[in-house]
């Protein structure tokens, strides 16, 4: 039966090759890894039981990470190891866990699956979120492999499919209801879905959103000085920083920052686009604005000299730093939200007390944009002039600026402790695996 899902995926890639073959050619992004996704992958050498440990991207890599820290410290006996999907996700993977094996996700043909599967011995396979892969699944399921959901989510769409492909293979399905299987799902709506595709209740916790335990309410002060000299903050400047901005969105901070910087002359631009590849065209983009680009690696190990702030834009071209950076921010805009492409993070900047903008377009993150419009922890703007009023209105409202900062901590706040839920029940499975009576 995995044959049909290697056909479709071959039969996908023949229709698309052309195109593959034209990003593999020209971006780096769709290079990296190629080999590890290929199964061309390291042997795990260590002795001790093993626990795979998977985040597609940044956002689920950040997530599993308050989780790996509990297992190493309680269950020093068994050896996690981390794998990504995305070239990003695997960079931060690399940053946060230097003592540890990173590695590609493999691609979700058969053959592959099997082939990681052996050289890297798992003896549970840890997933964040959703990344329930059909072959993937299914070849844990033949070596008799356990795999735990945390902070498990599936939305109508994913539900509607997964009942299709159950309906079609009968070994999916087994692996996916199988007995073996553990699933920690953030509401009691995702716990009701993963019901309904026929995974026994016994099998299902809601232990509520984990990301919410990753997320900082406080950067080290140093850090934040050390920052502050680097991008040339004075004490009396303002800053706006625009994080996990998107195409069509720089050009619209630009121009509120430039209309803004005409009555407020201490203000400052920070922007961090969501991709660094698209470092270059952003760059153009600035000079074309009549602006200076200032990368952060140009700061970084050198003593950049600068010339004229009022027209310097700090530019973030590296990985895994804006988490830090917005605690230089006494605004912040979250990109991917004034464009339709269903927004980023918003809770990062909203647990250091920072007043948030986003716009309107953040179905990926429905749930955080509840809980910060309900509390009156965050402005949404539905368009360039709209963003300008609500940064202008921060500005000249210092106070009620940090009053919606402060909201916007307490929500983070108050939906901790979804790591100590999962993390007892996941403990519980390793103490029974560890004594035999898994």
């Amino acid at each position: 039966m995995p044959l049909i899902f290697d056909s479709i995926y071959l039969t996908a890639s023949l229709l698309g090759s052309p195109y593959l073959l034209f990003k593999i050619l020209t971006s780096k992004r769709y290079r990296s890894g190629l080999n590890q996704r290929f199964g061309i992958t390291a042997e795990r050498r260590g002795s001790k039981p093993g626990i795979w440990v998977h985040g597609a991207s940044v956002g689920e890599i950040i997530t599993a990470k308050s989780i790996i820290e509990r297992i190493d410290k309680e269950f020093p006996e068994w050896e996690t190891f981390i794998s990504a999907t995305t070239n990003t996700g695997f960079s931060v993977a690399e940053k946060n866990f230097s003592d540890k094996a990173v590695f590609y996700f493999p691609a979700d043909l058969s053959w592959t699956t099997r082939k990681v599967l052996l050289k890297k011995r798992p003896s549970f396979i840890l997933l964040v979120e959703l990344e329930i892969w059909p072959n993937f699944l299914i070849s844990a399921y033949m070596k008799n492999i356990p795999v735990i959901i945390v902070n498990g989510r599936i939305s109508n769409r994913s539900l509607m499919a997964y009942r299709a492909i159950s309906y079609i293979s009968k070994v999916f399905r087994n692996s996916l209801t199988s007995k073996m299987n553990t699933y920690c799902a953030r509401t009691e709506i995702d716990a009701q879905r993963f019901r309904d595709l026929g995974i026994p209740d016994k099998q299902v916790f809601v232990t509520g959103t984990m990301k919410y335990d990753n997320i900082p309410t406080h950067i080290d002060e140093s850090i934040s000085k050390g920052l502050a000299e680097l991008f040339h903050i004075n004490d009396d400047d303002l800053v706006l920083i625009g994080g996990s901005t998107h195409a069509g969105e720089e050009e619209i901070l630009i121009r509120v920052f430039e209309k803004l910087n005409e009555k407020y002359s201490n203000l400052k631009l920070i922007m961090a686009p969501r991709h660094i590849e698209r470092t270059g065209d952003v760059s153009r983009l600035i000079e074309k604005m009549g602006f200076v680009p200032v990368l952060k690696t140009q700061l970084d190990g050198s003593n950049y000299n600068w010339q004229n702030t009022k027209k310097e834009i700090t530019l973030i071209d590296t990985v895994g730093d804006l988490g830090k950076i917005y605690s230089l921010a006494n605004y912040v805009f979250v990109g991917k939200s004034l464009v339709p492409s269903g927004g980023q993070n918003m809770m990062e900047p909203a647990g250091l007390g920072k007043p948030v903008v986003f716009g309107p377009h953040t179905f990926n993150f429905k749930e955080e944009t509840d809980l910060l419009l309900k509390n009156s922890a965050a402005k949404m703007v539905e368009s360039e002039n709209e963003l300008f009023k609500a940064i202008e209105y921060f500005i000249k409202n210092p106070d009620e600026a940090k009053e919606i900062g402060l909201k916007a901590q307490k929500v983070v706040n108050e939906k901790r402790g979804a790591t100590g839920k999962s993390m007892e029940i996941i403990g519980e499975i390793l103490a029974k695996k560890s004594s035999g009576r898994f």
